[in-house]
């Protein structure tokens, strides 16, 4: 866990986390600034993710269907990614209208009935009358002086002619039903012009009830004479099918909210907003001139936008809530109205004067209409999404190659940043699940539309959504179950067969069981919303929490409404309802309708339910007219999470906790998510994950014996001989190189808690004491002096508190404290290892000075023999017995003899004087004589793996910390480039009396947040990193550089030891050798059968050879040494 915190995209997505969490929190919407800081940072993680993508999870291309599927899915991932991008730019801008509307509405209000008139089309297919006079009647109620209503029929029936004639209305037909809805309009507008001939006409769909503001608040945004058409959003008083088949109708908001309310207002910044086809008013001049509403798409609403932007007019968004409408009330007519509306914009992207081809377009308009077209072309990848993992299981077609830690590095954060910033744009408009459900159930059949747009765009027929038919059954979409049901299981057996097979799970493995996870969560949505549930209720119910009087056989009494709709009401079961039973009549009060005959349908827990029976058509009118004022408040137009999250548990057939219990759970979550965040953040730092050294460890030692579990020997246990212990005990403590090395250590020990104070705050007390006078001159006095006014005034003041403490939120403090630790750590290596290494100097000096004896010793036998048979030459030459070139040999060979003696004395006297210094005190001149030679002064060393020498030597440990303190520099550094945030904090008191000074009425505080960063620094700050980030290239091959010369001399000395102990022997048996020769030889002389210089010569011989005897012991005693110290023995305890 450590190593992932330590990574740099862990520290990254941890601190964009962060502010994204304090975005959701305190961020306002209305804030251009924090539109643009959350929507910057989900882009560039969604782009830092793209580039992740294409770069380093790509199948290779010799895969064939694998690679080709691969590059699809990607295309199409890509696609989306640039919608969303597309999307985050736009909402930096939006634009709110209300207070023109304001305006305007004073204007025209103003003018009493000199106002410009108004035709009202509502436009009708197959409607029935129980959705069409809802309509009617709203539109004929409109509060405007100057007001037609026409209704356009497109099917040409008789009993809509005689109630639009019953009803005051004007009625147009025409003989087909060429170019659908825009047709129709055509021909209501040829019709209108020769009757009533207004120059504005506000357009409604069939099912759309307006408010009675509603032209009011529109018709005055036409003082701009550039706006050609105005447009409101629908809202819609039933629920859509996903609403109400995943039983979230109070809790989750219809597809279309998030365009009306987000992304309209944002196009409408920019002159760019879209007609929708209903609920808007045009000028009719302007769509006259243009040749009337467009006919070449089946979506003649956006185009009607871009043939107006053509023309120089543009279209405006009131962002109000001035109709209701019906949704659509099956899942089948919601998909086939995505359907036709994706039709409807290939099309339009098509056409020679469309937004993409035509000219006359700004680039926005051009560039907001690329908009629309990518959330239909992206919309394949929601069915990629579902396949991938099914194609994975079965085929062994992965279009994603990375291993999940990889995804939850860079893919992960941009999911969960898109959502967290969908949420919070939206204001809570988007939820995770229920959205990617939404684009989900229609995501094959808009795929399958784009495929065949690619083929035959044009000719299609125009494709009605039912309004207002019995629902009043279940009904299963058998094609879209067995689709989403044949997914469900295919991706459950899959998923299913690879988590129980006892196998090792691969990467791939790993991340598709993620992937499978998800997907079947979708699916099984998916699957509930394609079975639409019953609808009971002919007319909508709108909750109405509204007073009321009941009248009964009984007497009368108080009620009050629960809900109210066009048949009936449901009111609280009270006294004058309880004793009533089911069928029985009774007379309600309906303001402001008046008292209305009903009789009691049924009784329930929820309340008495109410009939209205035998009303007059007035009182209906004004039923209708007043229900369809009613808010439709049980239509969810924000989500609730949580609430949307029980239900869906609730249609999957699992129980749910309440919505108190979640609301408490969540804001747990959200104080623990907030301190895990505040927490990491301010422990992350940037300092990147310490690379491996380039280092070839051998396994085996290339001679010698080698024991895997060998442990290090202290000096103690290495030495054998009591008086070398005592000179190393001395040399460790009076040793001047050593206590250098001791005082660097304690001197970064010392530097290291320094550096660690500055983790923490500085808390400090401050006072000031002070007396001052003030002279005041004053005026010329009769007397002629000028007298002064002299004032003494006292303050003291004490402040108490944090002074000074840098809120380490990037690293820098910490990677600065985490160098100089290492430098510290470096500095105790360094003295262990030269603890090591005078043990070793010791040791060599005192053995050298014992061999350096031995040659003294045998110097002096040879000087002495040599000295003796020079004497008895010399009186055998008195004697007549020798020549006096005899006498002169031997005085020659006895002279050599006495050069080795004082060479060897020379140096047993150098010895002694490299041990005084090695020591640190002047040694006994005896020093080394006690011992014979070649007694041995120290152990045998078993050698261990080499791979333990990494961790034995301690001056390896040291110039690894060395590289540690580098790597640390580089992420103080890195930690350079961000703000350096401070903090300070002092309370205390100020008083003019040092009595008072403390008292609770004198108190002060003050806190200061202060945030520093330099702008321009000329490359300062990024020359620092490169300098550090080569300090640590440097340090990295001095470790291993230090690293392989430690091997060679672990492996040198080895290789020593095996060869000198085969030298030691031979040499050994060719002394013993000579020893018998030099007798011989020394037997035959005194015989008389050799001379005396042929006996010599034996011993001239022997005498080299145990000079050498010795020098090899020295040779191998000393290797032993050098052994010890290469494999990093005897430091251990080693304590500066």
């Amino acid at each position: 866990m450590s190593h992932l915190i330590a990574t740099p995209e862990f520290q990254l997505n941890a601190l964009v986390a962060g502010l994204a969490l304090l975005l959701m929190t305190w961020g306002r919407v209305d804030r251009t600034s924090h539109r643009m800081l959350f929507g910057a940072l989900t882009a560039l993680l969604l782009m830092r993710y793209a580039v992740w993508r294409v770069v380093a999870t790509m199948p290779p291309s010799d895969l064939g269907f694998e690679t080709l599927f691969a590059w699809v899915f990607l295309c199409f991932e890509l696609t989306a990614i640039v919608y969303t991008l597309m999307s985050i730019h736009m909402l930096v801008r939006r634009r709110d209208n209300h207070q023109l509307a304001d305006r305007g509405e004073a204007a025209l209000r103003s003018r009493g009935a000199q106002v410009p008139a108004v035709d009202v089309f509502i436009c009708t297919y197959n409607e029935e009358l129980a959705v069409l006079e809802k309509t009617i009647i709203a539109a004929q109620a409109i509060d405007y002086p100057q007001l037609k209503v026409w209704v356009l029929d497109d099917t040409r029936r008789d009993w809509l002619r005689d109630y639009c004639e019953r009803r005051g209305v004007h009625y147009a037909r025409r003989p087909d039903n060429s170019h659908a809805k825009a047709g129709n309009l055509n021909n209501g507008l040829r019709i209108s012009a020769d009757v009533t001939n207004a120059p504005y006409i506000l357009v409604l769909d069939a099912d759309f009830a307006p408010q009675r503001q509603i032209v009011y608040r529109m018709l005055g945004l036409f003082a701009d004479r550039k706006v050609g058409l105005v447009q409101t959003p629908q809202f819609y008083y039933n629920a859509d099918p996903i609403q109400h088949n995943l039983r979230a109708t109070d809790s989750w908001v219809d597809e279309q909210r998030v365009f009306f309310d987000v992304l309209q207002p944002a196009k409408d910044a920019v002159d760019s907003a879209f007609c929708v086809g209903t609920s808007f008013i045009v000028r009719r001049d302007l769509i006259t001139a243009a040749g009337g509403f467009p006919v070449g798409s089946v979506c003649e609403d956006i185009h009607t936008t871009y043939l107006l932007l053509r023309h120089g007019h543009i279209t405006r968004w009131l962002g109000e809530r001035l109709s209701n409408g019906l949704s659509a009330e099956s899942i089948i007519d919601y998909i086939n109205q995505r359907s036709r509306w994706c039709l409807g914009t290939v099309q339009l992207a098509l056409l020679p004067q469309g937004p993409l081809r035509g000219k006359g377009f700004s680039l926005s308009a051009r560039l907001h209409f690329l908009h629309g077209l990518l959330h239909w072309l992206g919309k394949p990848f929601m069915a990629l999404i579902m396949l991938a993992p099914a194609l994975y299981w079965y085929a062994g077609v992965s279009v994603f190659h990375a291993t999940p830690q990889a995804f939850a590095a860079y893919g992960l954060p941009p999911l969960m940043m898109f959502w967290a910033y969908s949420y919070w744009i939206s204001q809570r408009r988007c939820l995770p699940v229920f959205s990617e459900v939404s684009q989900l159930v229609a995501a094959m059949a808009v795929t399958s539309t784009l495929a065949s747009a690619m083929l035959r765009p044009f000719g299609r027929p125009f494709k009605v959504t039912n309004k207002g038919l019995d629902r009043s059954k279940t009904v299963v979409h058998w094609k879209l179950v067995a689709m989403f049901g044949g997914l469900l299981v295919a991706l459950q057996l899959g998923g299913a067969s690879v988590a129980l097979s006892g196998e090792a799970l691969t990467p791939g493995d790993e991340l598709n069981l993620v992937w499978t996870g998800i997907a079947l969560l979708l699916c099984l949505a998916a699957l509930m919303a394609c079975v639409d549930l019953p609808r009971p209720e002919q007319e909508e119910r709108f909750p109405w929490r509204a007073r009321t009087r009941v009248r009964t056989a009984a007497g009368e009494g108080d009620a009050r409404f629960v809900n109210i709709a066009a048949d009936g009401a449901l009111l609280e079961a009270k006294a004058p309802l309880k004793r009533l039973r089911v069928g029985q009549p009774l007379e309600v009060h309906v303001d402001p309708v008046g008292w209305l005959p009903a009789r009691l349908a049924r009784k329930s827990s929820a309340g008495a339910e109410l009939r209205f029976d035998g009303i007059s058509e007035t009182q209906r009118e004004q039923l209708v007219s007043h229900v369809f004022t009613v808010p439709p408040s049980h239509v969810a137009v924000q989500v609730r999470p949580w609430r949307a999250a029980s239900a869906l548990l609730a249609s999957a057939g699992f129980g749910a906790p309440g919505a108190g219990f979640m609301r408490l759970f969540l804001r747990l979550f959200l104080l623990v998510l907030a301190t895990c965040v505040v927490l990491v953040v301010s422990g992350c730092n940037l300092t990147p994950p310490l690379k491996q050294p380039d280092l070839t460890v051998p396994a085996q030692w290339p001679a010698g014996a080698t024991v895997p579990n060998a442990e290090p020997v202290d000096w103690r246990g290495f030495v054998q001989d009591e008086e070398l212990r005592g000179l190393i005990a001395t040399a460790l403590a009076q040793n001047r190189d050593l206590r250098a090395y001791a005082a660097r250590a304690r001197e970064a020990r010392a530097v290291y808690a320094g550096s660690r104070a500055s983790l923490f705050p500085q808390i400090g007390l401050s006072g000031h004491a002070q007396r001052a006078q003030t002279t005041t001159q004053g005026s010329l006095s009769p007397l002629g002096n000028v007298p002064s006014d002299g004032r003494v005034s006292n303050s003291f003041d004490i402040q108490a508190g944090v002074t000074s403490y840098e809120l380490d939120f990037f690293g820098r403090q910490q990677s600065a404290t985490q160098q100089t630790g290492s430098l510290a750590e470096a500095g105790n290596k360094d003295f262990a290892a030269a603890h090591m290494n005078l043990v070793g100097e010791v040791s060599n000096a005192y053995l050298t000075l014992r061999a350096d004896r031995a040659l003294l010793a045998l110097a002096n036998a040879n000087e002495s023999g040599l000295s003796a048979n020079a004497d008895m030459i010399g009186r055998a030459k008195a004697a007549g017995g020798a020549a006096q070139l005899d006498v002169y040999r031997s005085q020659s060979l006895l002279q050599n003899a006495r050069v080795k003696q004082e060479e060897f004395r020379m140096r047993v006297a150098q010895d002694i004087q490299w041990l005084n210094v090695l020591v640190g005190q002047p040694v006994s001149p005896d020093t080394g004589s006690a011992r014979p030679w070649p007694e041995r002064s120290t152990a045998q060393v078993a050698a261990g793996l080499p791979s333990s020498l990494l961790q034995r030597r301690p001056d390896l440990l040291a110039a690894y910390s060395r590289v540690e303190a580098a790597n640390s520099g580089v992420g103080a550094a890195k930690a350079a480039m961000l703000p350096t945030i401070s903090l300070t904090a002092l309370a205390g008191g100020v008083s003019r009396e040092l009595s008072t000074l403390l008292s609770s009425g004198n108190s002060s505080w003050a806190g200061v947040l202060g945030v520093s960063l330099p702008l321009f620094d000329w490359g300062r700050r990024s020359a620092n990193i490169t300098a550090n980030e080569e300090r640590l290239v440097a340090a990295m091959a001095s470790y291993e550089h230090a690293a392989q010369m430690a091997f060679r001399e672990t492996a040198n000395a080895l290789i020593a030891d095996d060869h000198l102990r085969p030298q030691l022997e031979a040499q050994q048996a060719r002394v013993q050798a000579l020893e018998k020769v030099a007798n011989i030889a020394r037997t035959r002389f005194r015989s008389g059968l050799e001379d005396y210089f042929a006996s010599q010569d034996a011993q001239r011989e022997l005498y080299a050879e145990q000079q050498q005897l010795i020098e090899l012991q020295l040779k191998e005693a000393v290797n032993m040494v050098n052994l010890y110290k290469a494999l990093g023995g005897g430091w251990q305890g080693a304590q500066a």
